[in-house]
């Protein structure tokens, strides 16, 4: 997807089903674009503390561990594993590739996530957490992965092939490894975000041939068993820019989170997942919007960042939460970027 230079923000949103808003709740963040390093926090940005160098951090459900990524020896990516509790860091996983299509498993104890080399196909296993165990699921080039609300399967977008547009179907599979279960059989479906209620949300690349830049997406809905197909969106898509993609569920159901992304181009979009309705959270839309990434519980707000394209200046980084119905950001850390809650 080089010709439209997609930042990973909007494939790693897409690992979320929902997220946490209390007191004690985990914040874990970025700073400093050109040597990035990761801190946790309170959910409300109070409490800071340093953990080190690395990118992509992402807090578990429950609040008490934090992934990330660091660089190790050789170049080799390495998922670190920070305990908040203890404060320790430990090695669990190398190499991580791939490391903004991951999700942890609703229970805390499990992480999907990818191995393999630096080119071609990758593998996604998933890692249980307390004993190590990698249990292989399938192999190919990923789209977006997430866990069942009960944690026991894993739904991801899967190709066999490099080519652009992709041709990718969304595909369900047991966290045992048992064989795989193709949801959709069109070649233009991926992105999927498991929710509450039995229902996924999806990405369909739409317009391939009738585009001259490549197709555009539009979110659909379908059941776990991929029936029930709905199509939910009729978005407006430039020839430069790429689409929706899901991002967060609330936990009734009755809030949809998605990313509007494409060249220079990321924000946030609410999304009623009856009607279809999109309000976006960023007004005008520009490269420095509203960068979605969670939703609390409830529906009722939107967390992330601002900054975007042009955000490499500490003074134009902020992490912040929007009502999810639209209005003024409320400023949680300031020179802070891909955010993640948990607990």
């Amino acid at each position: 997807m080089s010709k439209l230079k997609l930042v990973p923000v909007l494939v790693a949103v897409a690992a979320f089903l929902v997220a946490p808003s209390a007191a004690d709740a985990t914040l874990a963040y970025c700073t400093n674009v050109f040597h990035s390093h990761v801190w946790v926090a309170q959910d409300n940005g109070k409490g800071a503390r340093a953990i080190g160098a690395g990118t992509n951090p992402h807090v578990s459900p429950n609040g008490k561990l934090v992934i990330f990524e660091r660089e190790g020896n050789g170049h080799v990516p390495e998922m670190k594993l920070y305990d908040v509790a203890t404060r320790k860091t430990t090695t669990i996983l190398k190499p991580w590739r791939e490391s903004y299509t991951v999700a942890w498993s609703p229970d805390s104890t499990m992480i999907a996530a990818q191995r393999g080399g630096e080119l071609g196909s990758r593998t996604l296993y998933v890692l249980h957490v307390e004993t190590g165990k990698l249990t292989r699921i399938a192999s190919g080039y990923f789209n977006g992965v997430s866990f069942s609300p009960d944690s026991s399967e894993v739904v991801f977008g899967l190709s066999q092939g490099e080519s652009y547009p992709p041709r990718t179907d969304v595909v369900r599979d047991p966290v045992t490894g048992g064989p795989t279960s193709a949801l959709t059989h069109d070649g233009v479906s991926g992105w999927p975000l498991w929710g509450p209620n039995g229902k996924i949300a999806f990405v369909r690349m739409l317009g391939a041939k009738q585009r001259q830049y490549g197709p555009k997406n539009d979110l659909y809905l379908m059941n776990q068993d991929g029936g029930q197909v709905k199509r939910l969106t009729h978005t407006k898509v430039g020839p430069l820019t790429q689409g929706l993609f899901p991002t967060a569920w609330s936990a009734s159901g009755n809030q949809l989170l998605a990313e509007f992304g494409g060249q220079d181009t990321s924000y946030a979009v609410a999304v009623n997942p009856k009607t279809g309705a999109e309000k976006s959270l960023s007004p005008g839309n520009t490269e420095t919007g509203f960068v979605g990434v969670a939703l609390t519980p409830n529906g009722k707000t939107a967390l992330g960042y601002l900054g975007g394209y042009e955000g490499a200046g500490a003074s134009n980084l902020k992490i912040v939460s929007v009502p999810y119905k639209g209005g003024k950001p409320k400023v949680l850390v300031s020179g802070g970027f891909n955010p993640s809650w948990g607990g």
